[in-house]
């Protein structure tokens, strides 16, 4: 879609309306781990060898929010990821959420040591964080448009520059992220 000579991949109001889903399913995944997650191991499995029973279970409370949710081993032992997918036919697009999973020498779950890991909980803000950064996407769009379309613009202007001139000037520095 071009926008003041600019190119976006969605309209505003599609961009605003997939914002607000991303929102509500990072809110359904947060309920999730403050009213299963960390209850299921604190009453449940607390103490409890940390094996595939624990995921099941997980799962199957999961299912019963929404059929696109999804529990699973992280990248490491100490890591559950839980998946959200923002619609039925797309396995790539989802929000997810990585915690951490502490167990003692014996490979039991610790839910006191899982509840106050640091970096659990760093990453547990992190995750709400990006509820607020979606939400300024929204509050914000024609601001951030704007900015948009002036890149574009002083982009549109430096490649009318001579090869000569643009072949001497330093650019690894600049990247669009």
């Amino acid at each position: 879609m071009y926008i003041n000579g600019v190119r976006t991949n969605k309209t505003k109001e599609e961009f605003i309306k997939e914002m607000n889903q991303r929102i509500e399913i990072r809110k359904t995944i947060m309920e999730f781990v403050d009213n299963v997650y960390f209850p299921m191991m604190a009453t449940k499995f607390d103490g409890k060898v940390y094996n595939a029973r624990f995921l099941n279970a997980l799962n199957d409370e999961a299912k019963k929010i929404d059929e696109l949710m999804y529990v699973k081993r992280g990248y490491s032992a100490d890591e559950i990821e839980i998946q959200l997918r923002l619609n039925k036919w797309n396995y790539t697009d989802y929000e997810a959420i990585l915690l951490k999973i502490k167990t003692n020498r014996e490979g039991r779950i610790d839910y006191e040591a899982t509840t106050n890991d640091e970096m659990g909980k760093k990453w547990i803000e992190s995750f709400k964080s990006a509820i607020e950064e979606y939400q300024k996407s929204i509050d914000n769009y024609d601001e951030y448009m704007q900015v948009f379309v002036e890149l574009g613009n002083a982009l549109e202007k430096y490649n009318k520059l001579p090869h000569s001139f643009r072949g001497h000037l330093d650019t690894t520095w600049m990247r669009i992220y």
